[in-house]
């Protein structure tokens, strides 16, 4: 089974959105406490969530790629992007 989800990253919220293979979506808003950070992870690893994609908005991504998150000891695959790298070519 392959469940994939989505971060949008803030500096006071993160917005999770979860995709699994039957396109059944869950979405929900977390804060960026540590306690939430880790019931973020704890909801990934409940639905099974393989990979997990993010911009690497400012700063506000580091917490969650820290090795104490439980979602990477979990076999996890992040895809974090760099909107700089990727703009350009979009863009052409």
């Amino acid at each position: 089974m392959r469940t994939v989800s989505g971060l949008d990253v803030h500096k006071d919220s993160i917005f999770m959105c979860i995709l699994d293979e039957q396109g059944k979506k869950r979405e929900e808003k977390f804060g960026v406490t540590t306690r939430e950070i880790k019931r973020l992870s704890s909801v990934m690893h409940t639905h099974y969530v393989s990979e997990v994609c993010m911009e690497s908005t400012g700063i506000y991504w580091i917490p969650i790629l820290i090795p104490e998150n439980p979602a990477l000891s979990n076999n996890v695959i992040v895809f974090l992007l760099f909107p700089t790298f990727y703009l350009p070519i979009v863009s052409r």
